[in-house]
């Protein structure tokens, strides 16, 4: 007699490898915390914010609930109480900023082995037969205000690279403090505000006093102001009065005066290419003084009476 034998094959299961998986997050894109532009006179602060898409993943046999920890590295200088937005010439000073974890604006975001280690809390729900879940997460920037005094009239930007996402398995509501759970992500996060040219002026009254007739020529002197942005080039205009023609008026009488840029009273201060005063701002926080040298000239018919006029300075940036 004879028997067959037959080779039972062991049995085999086959586990893709999403079943073993960790759970995993991340942000998509790069986000921007963007200010604007940004009117260096504006004493107030100014806020901002970005929401950026998420999405996480889990394994068959990793946890249903967990925690998503969004985190904010250091800005590019190092800093992170505060940070700091640089010029585009890298020409001091720096504008101090901060990342928040709430429209409060009260804590601030930081990372792990940072100057502080809070995070923004995400619950990450997947339950059963579900092993992704999406959705957004904001973050909210403030610059303060008022801005440094010396602050350049340019664009400014801080790159925070290296930026963390971690998890924290098996519970909603964990804490984003502890430096606790994986990382499963890194961001950068940018951070940028525009300074525009910016200029006030003001002006004192140049004032002749008063004279006896027949009129002798006088002089006298007053003071522009100006007080524009730092690095911003600025020219002074003074245009000819109410008239055009430099003339203070008392009713239909008439005194001749001019004005000029120096005290010889050589060079004529006008509103035209070649009589212009110009300069370069220092800043909101420095004036520029410039004077005006003022002279009214000799009029022996000149009439008794109160004369005036009004110019207007100009100020182009």
């Amino acid at each position: 007699m004879k028997r067959g034998n037959v080779l039972l094959g062991g049995a085999v299961l086959f586990l893709t490898p999403c079943a073993w998986g960790a759970v995993n997050c991340s942000l998509q894109g790069s986000p921007t915390l963007d200010f604007g532009n940004v009117d260096p006179f504006t004493g107030g602060n100014v806020l901002t914010q970005v929401t950026v898409n998420w999405s996480c993943t889990r394994g068959f046999f990793d946890s249903n609930q967990n925690t998503m920890c969004v985190h904010v590295a250091n800005d590019n200088s190092g800093g992170m109480l505060p940070r700091r937005l640089v010029a585009n010439s890298n020409q001091p000073p720096s504008i101090p900023f901060n990342v928040y974890t709430s429209a409060a604006r009260v804590e601030v975001v930081g990372q792990p082995g940072g100057a502080t280690n809070s995070g923004i809390p995400v619950n990450v729900n997947m339950p059963f037969f579900t092993f992704n879940d999406s959705g957004t997460v904001t973050l909210y920037g403030l610059l303060p205000g008022p801005l440094p005094g010396t602050t350049r009239a340019e664009f400014h930007q801080a790159l925070m690279t290296g930026s963390q996402v971690r998890v924290r398995t098996g519970g909603f509501n964990q804490s984003c403090s502890a430096g606790a759970g994986a990382i499963t992500d890194n961001y950068t996060l940018t951070a940028q505000v525009t300074i525009p040219d910016q200029c006030q002026v003001a002006a004192t009254d140049l004032d002749f006093g008063t004279r006896n007739t027949p009129l002798a020529q006088v002089d006298s002197t007053s003071t522009v102001t100006v007080r524009c942005t730092n690095s911003t080039d600025f020219e002074v205009g003074l245009n000819g009065g109410l008239t055009g023609n430099r003339e203070m008026t008392n009713g239909t009488d008439q005194v001749a005066y001019e004005l000029y840029q120096d005290a010889a009273r050589s060079v004529d201060w006008g509103n035209t290419p070649g009589t212009l005063q110009t300069g370069i701002g220092l800043g909101t926080g420095s004036a520029i003084n410039l004077t005006v040298y003022g002279r009214v000239f000799a009029n022996p018919t000149a009439e008794a009476g109160s004369y005036s006029d009004t110019v207007t300075v100009e100020v182009t940036f």
